[in-house]
């Protein structure tokens, strides 16, 4: 399961960071405020807004849901919305 959500996040450019976390966090280079977070099978979205990382509770998918991060990553990123 995990792989198919690298897979997802590898074809929109994100990348790994916080190598030594159990908690895998992924950064975009076109957007260095953003993070995404994978654990337990669910995704969800950070935001940094200068002070703290925010979590966009909306933006949580389903475990094992690998279409829901694939079309938010595509919706929100893809078209300079951010």
């Amino acid at each position: 399961m995990l792989m198919t959500y690298l897979r997802v996040l590898e074809a929109h450019g994100w990348v790994r960071v916080l190598v030594d976390s159990h908690i895998r966090f992924y950064a975009h280079p076109s957007h260095p405020d953003d993070r995404i977070q994978v654990f337990d099978g669910w995704w969800s979205h950070h935001h940094f807004d200068g002070t703290t990382w925010l979590t966009h509770a909306r933006a949580h998918g389903v475990v094992e849901d690998t279409a829901s991060l694939d079309t938010y990553l595509a919706q929100l990123f893809a078209s300079g919305s951010r």
